[in-house]
């Protein structure tokens, strides 16, 4: 018997959700992960895919679901090489799934704690590293990041997603 294994499956543009009903309509299980996102002009979060256009689908290879996966309407394709669809490490999932709750939730500042080294990874700021000075709290999702700027720290406060940690 071939076990389940995770695979990547590539949906039709904002199709995530649609493809995530019909595979678990096949009887699979399905892992969408999701964000709050923050669109410039808007008051509030919207919540979308963590990777859109993508979201990770438990499968058997000898039972034939990865070719009724495919032909699902709203999937362009599951991941792989040359040789066909590949699985996904197990463990890949499971890290996603820790920082996820219940409904598959991302927090992405979930981990980082007061004074650790994080790098800005977008804006005008993006590639500076600073000392996490606040970590995100729900539901703001911002968090105050110190920098060293003209040889003085100083504050800035940054959407969680804006930022990564760095490994000393």
């Amino acid at each position: 018997m071939d076990p389940l294994r995770w695979y990547v499956v590539q949906s039709h543009p904002r199709k995530e959700t649609l493809v995530r009903g019909r595979i678990v309509d096949l009887g699979r299980e399905v892992f969408l992960p999701t964000v709050a996102e923050r669109h410039p002009g808007k008051r509030r979060s919207a919540i979308g895919p963590l990777f859109p256009g993508y979201l990770f689908a438990r499968l058997s290879r000898a039972e034939g679901d990865l070719a009724r996966v495919r032909w699902t309407h709203g999937v362009r394709k599951v991941l792989g090489d040359g040789e066909g669809p590949q699985p996904v490490d197990d463990a890949l999932v499971e890290t996603i799934r820790t920082r996820a709750d219940r409904t598959g939730r991302v927090r992405l500042g979930i981990g980082l704690l007061r004074g650790d080294r994080v790098r800005i990874l977008d804006g005008p700021l993006a590639g500076l590293v600073g000392i996490l000075e606040r970590p995100a709290s729900s539901p703001v999702e911002r968090v105050c990041v110190l920098l060293d700027v003209f040889q003085r720290a100083t504050r800035v406060e940054l959407p969680v997603a804006a930022i990564c940690g760095v490994r000393a």
